[in-house]
C-alpha cells in the first residue's frame, strides 16, 4: 500500500519548474551565445567588389597576429558598412594559398580600396587607436 501512495505521489507532481527550469537555462544559453565574439569573414572574394577592405593574415601561432584581431574587432562596429574586415587564416589551405599567391607574411595587415588595389600592407603591431588613425588616413574617413 505504501509503495503505491509514492508512486501515486510521483505521478502528481507539478511540470511547472522543471519546465521553468528548462526556460531559465535556454534564455541564459541564448545570451551567453550572443555575447560571444563574431567571427571575421574569410572570403578573399569580397575585395575589390565596391567597398574598401581590410585584411589580416593571420597566425594564431603569432600573438601579433592575435593582437591585432582584438584590435580589429575593437573598431568593427564603427566602420560597418563602409569596410570589409576580412581575415585569410594561414592555417586553412585558402588562406595559406591567399597568402602565398600575393606574397604576404603572418600578421600583415593590408588595405584594400573599393576596387581591389593595395594601398597600404603594414607589418607593425596595431591597437585600436592606432588602427583607427590608419583608417582614416588612408581611407579618409
Amino acid at each position: 500500500m505504501q509503495k503505491r501512495n509514492l508512486k501515486d505521489a510521483n505521478s502528481k507532481r507539478s511540470i511547472w519548474p522543471r519546465l521553468v527550469t528548462l526556460a531559465f537555462v535556454l534564455a541564459f544559453a541564448t545570451i551567453a551565445v550572443s555575447l560571444l565574439p563574431r567571427g571575421f569573414s574569410e572570403d578573399t572574394s569580397l575585395i575589390g567588389k565596391g567597398t574598401n577592405a581590410l585584411l589580416l593574415v593571420h597566425d594564431s601561432n603569432i600573438l601579433q597576429s592575435a593582437d591585432t584581431m582584438a584590435a580589429m574587432n575593437e573598431i568593427r562596429d564603427e566602420y560597418a558598412g563602409r569596410l570589409e574586415l576580412i581575415v585569410a587564416d594561414i592555417q586553412t589551405p585558402s588562406g595559406k594559398a591567399f597568402a602565398d599567391r600575393n606574397g604576404f607574411q603572418p600578421v600583415a595587415l593590408v588595405f584594400y580600396s573599393a576596387n581591389g588595389e593595395n594601398l597600404q600592407t603594414l607589418y607593425t603591431p596595431q591597437t585600436g587607436a592606432s588602427l583607427r588613425q590608419e583608417l582614416n588616413r588612408v581611407f579618409g574617413y
